[in-house]
């Protein structure tokens, strides 16, 4: 190749030194998705030298036809004599192919982690899909907001027999019966609130903050300061701080679902584990995560750039802490994330990349009630 290059080669000798270079082009533009899509701590992409250039697109390992130019499986697995794992298939649902096939890296740091297979691709692909580049501190700020205020309105239906009846009727569209029944019974003392405040999840407080603005705009938010401010913030920024477009922003993918991997909020009930296919449906309905590091983000004075590389480090952490007793212990994952987001406040864990990115918001910004 090099002599061809130096010796200026003739016409069908270039042509024949593009064409070896061919593959290489092709390992590239497929090397450059696997990247983009790289889960938080990946190994394989970094230790398996051929697992990139051996992706097979027509599927000739398995001489199958249903598998050719279809979602990509794994292959491999444990046989290094071959060259070890690999996909076939296409590159539709890539970012989930290497979740799954890195998540057997994550070691969890308890034996009892019984939903961690049907889970950890779809908590992998959440932290990945979603790009901050472009979130303002105004956003970041509002994210924290919706979660305060839904907070502050459970305070509220304490002493406010109205609210406490507006509110169940809203956390009927977004919780399970059973739980729904825990926290009605829950609203009734503000000890017991109290207690609760820690169980419910940022997707639920947010959803509720939302919803309850959107079906009551009469109310003046005057049940707590957050809910104050966050109307302060719609006045000046109507766009940035909507619901919708804070649910492009921070919401995940529903591949499954709704048959797109565009990130947004669809605020259902949790889907009940029954494994194989509806396992995926079971990891989708779970939305909370970016929103628990988004707020985590802002109270600790972060840049929305920095969730770019805070919220792929600070999800496998969390991830390795996942403690279920059952396969339906959806609140084992609220007590993961919380956990590891108090050691971040702590300064527990290592220092993770853009930490030192403090956030600046506007001029206008800094004169809104929003400002700390």
């Amino acid at each position: 190749m090099t002599k061809v290059i130096k010796e200026h080669g003739s016409h069908v000798q270039l042509e024949t030194a593009r064409g070896q270079l061919t593959p290489f082009l092709r390992d590239t533009l497929v090397g450059l998705n696997y990247a983009y899509y790289e889960p938080p701590g990946a190994q394989m992409l970094h230790h398996n030298p051929l697992f990139v250039r051996s992706h097979d697109f027509l599927g000739v390992s398995i001489q199958s036809p249903d598998r050719l130019w279809s979602a990509p499986m794994l292959l491999g697995a444990g046989s290094p004599a071959g060259g070890g794992a690999y996909l076939v298939g296409s590159l539709v649902d890539l970012s989930y192919a290497l979740a799954t096939t890195e998540q057997d890296f994550i070691s969890p740091e308890n034996i009892q982690a019984l939903i961690w297979k049907d889970l950890v691709p779809e908590l992998l692909v959440s932290a990945t899909l979603p790009r901050w580049w472009r979130v303002t501190p105004v956003e970041l700020h509002a994210v924290t907001l919706y979660q305060k205020s839904g907070e502050e309105l459970l305070t509220a239906s304490a002493g406010n027999p109205q609210i406490r009846e507006r509110v169940v009727g809203i956390l009927s569209d977004r919780l399970t019966s059973q739980r729904l029944e825990r926290v009605q019974l829950s609203l009734f003392r503000s000890e017991d609130v109290a207690a609760m405040l820690r169980r419910m999840t940022p997707a639920e407080t947010s959803y509720l903050a939302a919803e309850y603005g959107t079906r009551f705009p009469e109310e003046n938010g005057s049940w707590g300061p957050a809910s104050q401010q966050l109307q302060e913030l719609q006045r000046h920024y109507p766009v940035e701080v909507s619901w919708e477009h804070l649910s492009r922003d921070f919401g995940v993918p529903h591949p499954t679902l709704a048959r797109t991997n565009a990130c947004e909020l669809l605020n259902v009930k949790p889907f009940p584990f029954f494994g194989s296919y509806s396992s995926r449906l079971f990891g989708e309905s779970w939305e909370s995560s970016n929103l628990y590091w988004a707020r985590l983000a802002d109270e600790m004075g972060y840049s929305p750039v920095a969730l770019n590389s805070l919220v792929p480090e600070l999800s496998r952490r969390a991830i390795s802490k996942i403690f279920a007793t059952e396969p339906d212990d959806w609140p084992a994952i609220l007590r993961a994330i919380q956990e590891t987001g108090e050691e971040f406040r702590q300064g527990k864990t290592a220092s993770f990349p853009g930490s030192n990115i403090t956030s600046t918001m506007s001029g206008q910004a800094k004169n809104d009630a929003n400002t700390r």
